[in-house]
């Protein structure tokens, strides 16, 4: 249970100074904490927040003062993001230095850490949840068609001698996964709260139980008749082992009934990512030992207890046993089993490999260094491809959503012809796949001059100096890496696949790319519109002019009170990418009108452009390092983080700007931090 009353007594000091409700004395215990005085706090917010949040009209709902009452740490929360996202105060009132904005924001998360669990620092909730269908389907992979190390990938991205691009580890082009078929039987996960992990988006309703069955016996039909499709790509060493099981001999002069009990109790421990009792085994030994007694040959009667262990709750749900008893502490460390479990969800969405499922037998994977070492390791497997980068990147970049748009056939011809909605994709999956193969800065997804390009896509580009530039000879062309000559093309955010993802059909849509930026950048999505409002630029005409530009109409759509709100935070974003139509080809001109360009941000920082906007967000890399993180450790720990997770946040983005802002940091400390290592004992209410 959150502590409520606990979180008032730390925060009712200070807004009593500066209502007036209270005597000096009334804070004496609190000015002594480091950063966190209250007579240095007061002026500025009596400054720049109480006149508009205190109790007469306080806008949006928000009376500071009134926090004295009830002290909602939720609430201390959005004040928190807003003045650390420079959302508020609002550009219009007058702004607080940096050093203003760290006092404050200090203070208010030195009230946070003070929410404890009888005296434990709280990791919050490790709700059981079931495998989403992307876990699923690689841990299916693992168990059976591939085991033991998966290739390493030890090459960077480099140019060959004829100048295209050393693909090694690629997914280009993607080749179909061994076990595709769990996509097509289990239904498709949602990614409410921005990722598929979130765990209360992913309970059991019963329909499950019957495809799962179908999943398990589709895995098992295909291994048995060992599909020739995927005989030349895959290998099935789990049927190499059943082989052994049936014809013998077994090691150590064991009987058939003693190997079979060995070979279930391997093959349930790693499905179930820890060792299971023997008496457990017996059981599904014991379905064997029936359908053999029924007359069933081998093949049949093994399926049983391999259906039974691919089935039950021990593989399906993950964090089941919260170890919990009337005494223990509320708090505990994470055993071995299961923060390699929790370790290799996080960067393969799969089950622990045998070298990290040995470490946790060893008890070795606690030790920070052994833990570090295997996260460097996982990093540069092949897995990674499938877990982490589909998984996390994917979803943060929105890849699934970009994909939806589709712009007019008519109008944009040459997009089709060319294949462009693929390349796009492709683009982007090379780009942020090397960012992890050569371990680079994660500030190079906001502003990088280097990318990579083919012949179809560095036409539409305007792109002219790459090697080999030249029609392809076939219908695979050639990749290559370049180096960009200006700042016009470098990192995501003026990259095709994002630029057509966030328009319409016919033009572009700087609401879409506002948004987009703000989500993905920023870390700070605007609320949804209001339900009463008309959401449709409505194309009108003005006397002399046959048509609007997209901004000329927003400009209308902004004069609604009820819209200007939000879109004085959206659109000046997404102007900046005016200068790219709707499928992201660089124009300067739409409706044969010059474009302008030119925005501001809520804290009234002006740019001319997208240059100017990447120099601008670059200049605050802190605050994107930050919204990184935060969307890094919510995809990890597989739930929304909450006002206690900040310190765990600032922890890991202080360490990430003193490693140049290395990805693998963000995710060494991402899996050293504190709530991925340790769990409630029971959940509160």
């Amino acid at each position: 249970m959150i502590r409520g009353r606990c979180f008032t007594v730390l925060l009712v000091p200070a807004w009593a100074l500066v209502a007036g409700h209270a005597a000096d004395d009334a804070v004496r215990g609190t000015a002594d904490r480091p950063g966190n005085e209250p007579r240095d706090i007061r002026p500025l917010l009596v400054k720049y927040c109480v006149s508009c949040h205190g109790e007469t009209k306080p806008k949006a709902g928000l009376n500071l003062e009134a926090l004295r009452e009830e002290g909602n740490p939720k609430v201390w929360k959005l004040v928190w993001d807003r003045i650390k996202s420079r959302q508020m105060p609002p550009s219009a009132r007058p702004q607080p230095t940096a050093e203003e904005r760290e006092r404050v924001t200090t203070w208010i998360e030195a009230a946070f850490a003070k929410h404890t669990l009888d005296g434990h620092p709280d990791p919050g909730p490790l709700r059981p949840r079931r495998l989403n269908v992307r876990e699923h389907k690689n841990t299916f992979r693992d168990l059976a068609v591939a085991r033991g190390n998966a290739q390493i990938r030890r090459v960077a991205y480099h140019s060959k001698p004829d100048g295209t691009v050393n693909l090694y580890g690629a997914i280009i082009p993607p080749p179909e996964h061994p076990c595709a078929f769990v996509t097509r039987t289990l239904p498709q996960d949602t990614n409410d709260g921005g990722f598929d992990t979130i765990g209360e988006n992913l309970s059991i309703p019963p329909f499950l139980l019957e495809k799962y069955l179908r999943c398990s016996k589709v895995l098992l039909d295909e291994m048995f008749t060992l599909n020739p499709a995927r005989g030349s790509s895959y290998q099935w060493p789990l049927y190499q082992d059943l082989v052994k099981l049936r014809n013998g001999p077994h090691p150590k002069g064991l009987t058939q009934r003693q190997a079979l009990t060995a070979f279930l109790t391997e093959f349930a421990s790693r499905a179930f990512r820890r060792p299971v009792a023997a008496d457990e085994v017996e059981k599904y030994a014991q379905l064997f030992d029936k359908a053999q007694a029924d007359g069933g040959d081998f093949e049949s009667s093994i399926r049983l207890p391999l259906q039974a262990i691919l089935v039950s709750p021990r593989f399906v749900v993950l964090w089941g046993d919260s170890k919990a008893d009337k005494d223990s502490a509320p708090v505990r460390v994470l055993d071995d089993y299961e923060l390699a479990t929790r370790l290799s969800y996080f960067l393969w969405s799969s089950l622990p490999d045998r070298e990290l499922y040995l470490a946790a037998q060893q008890g070795r994977l606690r030790d920070p260094q052994v833990l570090e070492q295997q996260v460097r390791r996982m990093l540069r497997d092949q897995r990674v491809t499938d877990g982490f980068l589909e998984g996390f990147l994917c979803q943060w970049l929105q890849l699934d959503r970009l994909d939806r748009t589709t712009p007019d056939a008519e109008k944009y011809a040459a997009y089709f012809q060319n294949n462009l909605a693929e390349l796009m994709k492709q683009e982007l999956l090379l780009f942020t796949d090397a960012i992890v193969v050569e371990d680079r800065s994660i500030l190079e997804f906001i502003d990088a001059d280097w990318g990579f390009v083919c012949y179809p896509l560095a036409q539409h580009y305007g792109i002219d100096n790459f090697p080999g530039k030249k029609p392809p000879s076939n219908a695979q062309p050639p990749w290559y890496r370049i180096r960009y000559p200006d700042k016009r093309r470098g990192g995501v955010l003026t990259m095709g696949k994002v630029l057509t993802g966030t328009s319409q059909p016919v033009r572009t849509s700087p609401v879409h790319r506002g948004k987009w930026i703000l989500e993905t950048i920023l870390g700070t999505p605007p609320p949804p519109p209001p339900p009463e409002v008309d959401n449709v630029l409505k194309e009108e005409k003005e006397a002399g002019k046959t048509n609007l530009t997209v901004p000329q109409l927003l400009a209308k759509h902004r004069a609604n009170a009820a819209c200007y709100s939000c879109h004085q935070l959206i659109d000046p974003l997404g102007m900046a990418f005016e200068t790219y139509d709707p499928v992201g080809k660089w124009r300067d001109k739409d409706q044969d009108q010059p474009i302008d360009a030119r925005g501001t941000l809520v804290d009234g920082k002006e740019f001319n452009g997208v240059v100017e906007l990447k120099a601008l967000l670059m200049s605050r890399k802190e605050d994107f390092s930050r919204c990184f993180v935060e969307q890094m450790l919510a995809y990890a720990l597989g739930r929304k983080l909450e006002f206690y997770d900040a310190a765990t946040v600032k922890q890991i983005t202080q360490a990430v700007a003193q490693d140049e802002y290395k990805l693998s940091r963000v995710v060494v400390e991402v899996a050293r931090s504190y709530p991925f290592r340790h769990r409630r004992t029971k959940e509160t209410q």
